[in-house]
């Protein structure tokens, strides 16, 4: 029954690349079901600077994205079943188009965005290429570390 179970995907600290639109995770639905509940980004910037975009958005053509290879990681019961989203993160290669669903400005310089029950509704159909991410954009000087999780049911 979906909804009953609740993963996460999380990143290892990645350090922006300056004047770029990236990835940070991008996650497959893999059964009916998947409902985004929480995400969360955050910087260690060392100076303040202008702020990093960061978009929720689904993936309107899919491409061929490359990134780290990540299993969503049972949150809350550790008798869940084997979780059926897969997800990227760190993309090296971006989805073809998005659509970008929600956008926040945050602060390079220790900034941090927490969202619960941002998108607490199933994520689209699940057909060849749905897929829901996290990315960001930054302006020419700005380069700071970040980390970045999002969470969802199944």
């Amino acid at each position: 029954m979906p909804g009953n179970y609740d993963y996460t995907v999380t990143t290892a600290k990645i350090t922006l690349t300056a004047s770029a639109t990236k990835s940070l995770i991008l996650i497959a639905p893999g059964a009916p079901g998947l409902r985004m509940t929480e995400l969360g980004v955050s910087f260690d910037g060392s100076t303040t600077g202008q702020g990093v975009q960061i978009d929720l958005y689904r993936v309107a053509t899919i491409g061929s994205p490359a990134g780290t290879t990540t299993t969503p990681a049972k949150l809350t019961d550790e008798n869940a079943p084997t979780v059926s989203a897969t997800a990227l993160t760190a993309l090296t290669t971006e989805p073809t188009a998005v659509t970008i669903l929600r956008s926040w400005m945050v602060s390079p310089f220790g900034g941090l965005l927490c969202m619960q029950e941002v998108l607490d509704r199933e994520v689209g159909a699940i057909t060849s290429g749905a897929r829901i991410g996290l990315r960001y954009t930054t302006a020419a000087s700005i380069t700071p570390g970040c980390v970045a999780y999002m969470g969802f049911t199944e």
